[in-house]
Formats: structure tokens, C-alpha cells, sequence
């Protein structure tokens, strides 16, 4: 007797947890749907790997920031609404201070306008510098890396590709600055 009425309790608890657990499921279902959404609206914009443009907003100097339009700041930059007036060929591209959105963490960036380059063995750097009209920031000649810059004010996505299909380089990354979280 005890042991059908411990087999109709497991029963009962075990549909309990089906029905519960179907609820569940059907509450969670549109709140996909309704992120699933969102990122197809942002990726009819501008993308860079997981990064898309955010063309509301531009980066500027904390110092020369207009606080009446600022939304927050990020390391030493704040990000502000963009005028009315901007150039709307502007807005839907990869320039410095741009402002990006990371799709996967959800984190604000910066396009810093700096390229981070692994260069091939044999490449002649100058030659590569002068094509592109860059400059050096930063190099570890050692290893073939270098960080560099467009001394123009330039489309980046588009110098990116240009610089990829050259050949002069195994690889090129556009550095975005973004915040971390760690552990600690």
C-alpha cells in the first residue's frame, strides 16, 4: 500500500513539474523572439564582427564634451547625441569615434581609428605605410606587429578590406575600445 501511494506521488510531482516546466518554456518563447528581433534590426546597419554601428551616438573628448547632450562616459571620452545637422554619409560608417554596440555583450564601444596589423615576413612595411597613407603607433618590429593609423580621416571598414586584399599583411583587425570585466 505505501509503495503505490509513493509511486502516485512521484506520478503527481512528476507532471507537476512537466505542466511548470511547459509554462515556463511558453513564457520564455516571445522574450526570444523579441531579442531575435532586435539583432535583425540592427544588423540592417553597419557590422564589424560582432560590433555594430550605433549612429545616434559619437564619441568626443570628455573636454570638449557638450554635458546638455552627453549620455556617459567611457574611459576618457563621452558619448554624445549626434547633430541634427551631421553629414548622413558619415553616420552609417566605421570612423574614428564612431560608436559601436557589441551584439553579444551588449557593452557600448569606441572605434579608436587605430588598425592593429600582423604583417607577413617578407612584406617591405614602407611600402605598405605609403600605399595606405598610414602611420606607426605602436610596433613590436621583433614580431611583426604593429598598430597603425590612417593620417586622413577615412572609412576604416573599407581601408581594412583594402588592406587584407593586398596581401602584405596575414592579418588586420580594427581596435575597438570597449570595457572589460574581469575576476578580480
Amino acid at each position: 500500500m505505501k509503495t503505490r501511494l509513493s509511486i502516485v506521488a512521484i506520478a503527481l510531482c512528476l507532471s507537476a513539474q512537466g505542466v511548470q516546466a511547459q509554462s515556463v518554456k511558453h513564457e520564455l518563447r516571445p522574450t526570444e523572439t523579441v531579442a531575435a528581433e532586435q539583432i535583425s534590426v540592427k544588423q540592417n546597419s553597419a557590422q564589424y564582427g560582432v560590433y555594430q554601428l550605433n549612429p545616434e551616438l559619437i564619441a568626443v573628448p570628455q573636454a570638449l564634451a557638450d554635458r546638455s547632450n552627453a549620455q556617459r562616459d567611457l574611459a576618457n571620452m563621452t558619448l554624445v547625441n549626434r547633430a541634427a545637422a551631421t553629414d548622413v554619409d558619415q553616420i552609417i560608417e566605421f570612423r574614428r569615434n564612431a560608436v559601436v554596440d557589441n551584439l553579444l555583450t551588449g557593452e557600448t564601444g569606441i572605434v579608436t581609428g587605430n588598425i592593429s596589423l600582423l604583417s607577413s615576413p617578407d612584406t617591405d612595411l614602407q611600402s605598405l605605410l605609403q600605399q595606405f597613407n598610414l602611420k606607426i603607433v605602436r610596433s613590436a618590429a621583433a614580431t611583426g606587429v604593429y598598430i597603425v593609423q590612417p593620417r586622413q580621416d577615412v572609412e576604416l571598414l573599407g581601408l581594412l578590406q583594402q588592406i587584407h586584399s593586398s596581401g602584405l599583411v596575414k592579418t588586420a583587425r580594427l581596435d575597438i575600445l570597449e570595457k572589460k570585466y574581469s575576476n578580480q
